[in-house]
């Protein structure tokens, strides 16, 4: 979950965890009211219906494919995250691009340009070294997942084969063009300094 104070003194939520009240208190007393509640793909949803209850204001958008799955059934949503956006209400200081070409997921990342950090969801991933051990260890390793090297898993990749090559590299240089000082990922270690260079590495493929 990544929680961001916007300019207008509102707050803008990614990929929300499980709710409390003093979860609730501490957003809006250190961030404001929420008033953008993001899913980042269709496989990050388990509490947006919570969020969007407690704060019925909020505007919740959806990634690409959320809104047809079955689980998504009773979540309202607001806007669904579309190509070539440009008009987002935070745009200003989140900028966004959708990594396209995948016929498993396409997933939207993110870069908050005050603090020069890209915040991406499951593409790169970076699972904690000493937590993988035994024979999930060895897979994560073998699909390039873990540590300083993590990048996005195998099956992923294949997926944007033989057509999906080319909308993948778009979105790729558009997340380099950010050239982020800091790295926010949902899976594993962050950067704190010299992400653009983490970044080109992790999605060289």
């Amino acid at each position: 979950m990544v929680i961001i104070r916007l300019n207008t003194g509102c707050s803008w939520i990614w990929s929300p965890v499980q709710i409390s009240d003093a979860l609730a208190d501490e957003v809006e007393s250190k961030a404001g009211p929420v008033k953008y509640i993001i899913s980042p793909n269709k496989i990050h949803h388990l509490f947006l219906m919570q969020w969007s209850e407690k704060y019925p204001d909020a505007k919740v958008y959806a990634p690409p494919g959320l809104e047809e799955r079955k689980v998504a059934d009773g979540i309202r949503f607001d806007a669904t995250f579309g190509p070539d956006e440009t008009d987002l209400p935070f745009h200003d200081e989140i900028d966004s691009v959708i990594v396209q070409g995948s016929y498993f997921m396409e997933e939207v990342e993110f870069f908050h340009k005050a603090s020069k950090t890209a915040i991406i969801c499951d593409i790169i991933q970076r699972h904690d070294e000493e937590g993988m051990s035994g024979f999930k260890g060895m897979l994560m390793r073998l699909d390039g997942l873990v540590g300083d090297n993590g990048s996005c898993p195998r099956e992923w990749r294949f997926s944007f084969w033989p057509f999906g090559k080319a909308k993948a590299r778009r979105a790729r240089d558009t997340i380099l063009s950010w050239r982020a000082d800091k790295l926010i990922v949902a899976h594993g270690t962050c950067v704190e300094e010299g992400a653009a260079a983490v970044i080109e590495r992790a999605l060289s493929w």
